[in-house]
Order: structure tokens, then C-alpha cells, then sequence
């Protein structure tokens, strides 16, 4: 299991209840209960990923967005000086906006460079999405077609996370 960095607070409950309201659709247990204990964050570690089942690496991640909409809840002064501040709120707006993802995607991390990470809110399955396509997007369709499947579930995707395999 990936180690998050203990800067970001839990999300409480009014932030929850504003971002369940903001989904539209059920958001999964699973991943409510991250955010309670992690409110996304930053993941520590040398080059943190996701792992198939045949130990091949599918997704780096760096960051969980959070879902607070209040910088100091979510990163140190430090850092806010140096990094910009999005939650998954507007990391889903460009999403849906820029690639035609539907509105029951939900972006939840950052990949590596070009990647997104976004679960589907009528089942909890994760998704990868590497907005470099080779051709421009212009339908849903054409988007979920991009997409690769990568877990069932957030707890499934999550336990997955580790921090560079071991040869």
C-alpha cells in the first residue's frame, strides 16, 4: 500500500456531503473512506505505481485529489508557494470539458505526465486516461474507448499502489 504524505487534513463531513451532492451520482464507500482518513494527498515514496497482476508497472501515480476546496486543508505553505491547488472538482471539469469524459467519471489522481486517473461513479471501477492521444476527441464515446481498465474498485486500485517493486 502506497504511503500518503501526512500534509493534507481529512476531509469532513460537511466537505463530503458538499461532494457527494457535486457528483450527482453515488460516490462508492470505498473511496469516502479515504477521503475521511486522507483527503487526497501527495504520495511519498521514490516512484510510486500501479501494478497488473503479471508485476507490470500500468500507472505511476503522484497525487489523490482532494476534495476540500481550501488550500491550507491540503498542502503547506511551503509547497503552495511553488505548486498550483486543484481538487477533483476542477481536475473533473477540464476532463469532462477538453476529452468528452462522461459526467460520471471522476478524475481522482494525477498520473504520470500526461496521465489521469478516474473512476466511474455507477460502478467504482478505476480507469487510467492518457490525455496524449494520438487523434483529437470528440466524442464520449471516442473517450471511453482511451480509457484502460485498471481496478474494480478504489480499495482494489489503492492496494495495488506500491512504491517501485523489488526485482
Amino acid at each position: 500500500m502506497p504511503h500518503i504524505d501526512p500534509i493534507a487534513k481529512p476531509a469532513d463531513e460537511r466537505e463530503i456531503k458538499a461532494f457527494k451532492a457535486w457528483a450527482k451520482y453515488p460516490v462508492p464507500d470505498d473511496y469516502l473512506a479515504f477521503l475521511r482518513k486522507y483527503n487526497g494527498g501527495y504520495l511519498a515514496g521514490v516512484r510510486p505505481g500501479f501494478y497488473n497482476r503479471d508485476d507490470e508497472t500500468v500507472a505511476c501515480v503522484s497525487k489523490f485529489q482532494h476534495i476540500s476546496s481550501d488550500p491550507e486543508k491540503c498542502i503547506n505553505d511551503l509547497f503552495r508557494k511553488n505548486f498550483s491547488f486543484s481538487d477533483v472538482m476542477i481536475e473533473t471539469d477540464d476532463i469532462r470539458d477538453n476529452y468528452y469524459a462522461p459526467d460520471y467519471y471522476i478524475k481522482i489522481a494525477n498520473g504520470a505526465q500526461h496521465e489521469h486517473i478516474l473512476m466511474d461513479l455507477k460502478t467504482g471501477r478505476v480507469f487510467g486516461f492518457d490525455d496524449e492521444t494520438e487523434e483529437e476527441l470528440e466524442t464520449t464515446e471516442e473517450f471511453l474507448e482511451e480509457c484502460l481498465f485498471l481496478a474494480d474498485s478504489f480499495d482494489s486500485f489503492f492496494s495495488q499502489i506500491v512504491d517501485e517493486l523489488t526485482d
